[in-house]
Parts: structure tokens; C-alpha cells; sequence
């Protein structure tokens, strides 16, 4: 499975682990903001949700 997690400092990270060093894990995500789990197979993912900030001078700007 690959994990995705939004690190404490705002950084999205990600892991792709197996049945033998799921533990570990626990380790790596301590303290994480947000996170998410996401199936090997592509055909089993669903897209994550899309958002965007706006820049410091208040325009947004984002592409898809």
C-alpha cells in the first residue's frame, strides 16, 4: 500500500509499504497533520480531493 501524509511542517510525504514493515510506519507518521492510505492497484485508487490557496497577494492561481 502507499500511505500519504501531510508532515507537521506542511510537507506531503509518502511511503509505499508492505505486510512485513507496516510497523514502522507508526514511527515515520508520529505527529503527522493529515494522512491517507491508497490501494497499490491503480484500478482500486479513487482520486484525492483537489484545493488550492491562494498566493500571499491573495490571486489565486492553480492548474489541473
Amino acid at each position: 500500500m502507499d500511505f500519504v501524509w501531510e508532515a507537521p511542517n506542511g510537507t506531503i510525504r509518502h511511503v509505499t509499504v508492505d505486510g512485513t514493515h507496516h510497523q514502522q510506519l507508526t514511527t515515520v507518521v508520529a505527529g503527522a497533520r493529515a494522512a491517507c492510505s491508497l490501494p497499490l492497484a491503480l484500478d482500486d485508487r479513487h482520486p484525492l480531493f483537489h484545493a488550492a490557496l491562494p498566493d500571499s497577494d491573495g490571486v489565486l492561481r492553480a492548474r489541473w
